[in-house]
């Protein structure tokens, strides 16, 4: 069959029975048939008009961890705006009495003291409490703003009224002890700066000085020893106290790399300087004495825990069988023997990778050991 595009309408003219009939016109009219775009968009059209139920098994369900997730997005979207502005309001700093005095304006609010404490203080009062308290951050309510003030400045008047800062000595917090000498223990002892120091806690360093005491009666000087400095969880980085690390710096680093062995040293000895300088604080921390003293730290626990016969591990080459374990690929100790290395000897000698001179005893004993079975066959 061939497609119809067009059909043919005759007109006859009507004649007399003698006569033939005569076609008088002939007009082509052509047939319109739809094509195939225009099928499939009336049927997209009767598709879209229809309305389907969706049935409960074929609707899919949402999970009540994805449903919790969406209700707090949408409740953070709608306390977003007045989040912001009590944010901005809590910025703003207000008339305040000072809380020890009651009488004078407060131009210090301590960040550390709050809420049971005195965070506000006047610039006679703040000395007073905060003389103790060098680990408390502060911000200075002078200016219309909050601005943080390191430990070793305090707020001062001068006669015009208007409010400055001033430097301070800020000591470390180590109480004195109770007899320095024979004058007797009921003697009047006078607490000076003595040695400057730069303390580094898991806030940041703070410039410091070690505190010393001295006698009215005979001038005898006492200072904190490393004995001293240790029983207060503070662990000199040299032997002359320049720099002295809280223990709560090693402690967090190492349980860090426990918890993320690709942590680079780098990045938290940045942390630190971030969070002094966020506080008002200035102070870098030099990586190399970082490294040799967390070295030495680590070393001096492990040697404590020895002592106390401390497991800081079970190898797996020796429970519960005995196995041998090939490190090579691993340690690539070809580049050890290749570059030579240093002649000191290692602080964990011997713990981690046994020593040669062990290493072949036991081999001999194994070999001593060892019995030789003749088998003879005949034939």
């Amino acid at each position: 069959m061939f497609p119809i595009s067009s059909y043919f309408v005759y007109a006859v003219k009507p004649s007399s029975s003698q006569e033939s009939p005569e076609v008088e016109e002939t007009h082509e009219i052509p047939l319109q048939v739809p094509s195939l775009d225009q099928h499939l968009q009336t049927l997209r059209n009767l598709l879209g008009s229809l309305t389907v139920p969706a049935s409960s098994e074929e609707t899919p369900t949402v999970s009540t961890w994805t449903q919790r997730q969406l209700k707090r997005e949408q409740k953070f979207r709608a306390a977003m705006p007045e989040l912001l502005n009590l944010k901005l309001a809590a910025e703003i700093v207000t008339k305040r009495s000072c809380i020890q005095c009651k009488t004078a304006d407060a131009v210090v609010r301590c960040l550390d003291c709050v809420p049971p404490g005195t965070p506000f203080l006047c610039p006679a009062c703040d000395p007073i409490i905060h003389g103790k308290n060098v680990f408390h951050d502060s911000e200075a309510m002078i200016d219309g703003f909050y601005r943080p003030i390191p430990p070793t400045s305090f707020v001062v008047v001068d006669e015009s009224g208007q409010y400055g800062l001033c430097e301070q000595v800020c000591l470390l917090p180590i109480p004195p002890p109770s007899q320095i000498c024979f004058c007797g223990p009921s003697q009047d002892f006078t607490i000076i700066p003595g040695k400057q120091t730069v303390l580094v806690t898991i806030n940041g360093p703070y410039n410091v000085c070690l505190p010393s005491v001295c006698c009215p009666i005979c001038s005898t000087k006492w200072s904190p020893s490393i004995g001293d400095l240790l029983g207060y969880k503070y662990w000199p980085a040299t032997s002359s106290c320049k720099i002295i690390f809280k223990f709560d710096v090693f402690t967090s680093f190492e349980q860090m790399k426990l918890a993320s062995p690709a942590l680079s040293q780098q990045v938290f000895i940045k942390m630190l300087e971030h969070r002094s300088f966020s506080t008002g604080r200035t102070g870098r921390i030099c990586s190399d004495t970082f490294h040799r003293v967390f070295r030495e730290f680590a070393f001096c626990n492990y040697r404590q825990e020895d002592l106390c016969r401390v497991e800081p591990f079970k190898c797996p080459a020796c429970t519960p069988d005995m196995l041998a374990i090939a490190v090579d690929g691993n340690r690539k100790h070809y580049r050890f023997k290749k570059s030579r290395g240093t002649d000191e000897p290692s602080l964990f000698d011997g713990l981690f990778i046994a020593q040669d001179s062990k290493v072949s005893a036991f081999v001999d004993k194994i070999r001593s050991q060892m019995t030789i079975v003749r088998i003879y066959s005949t034939h």
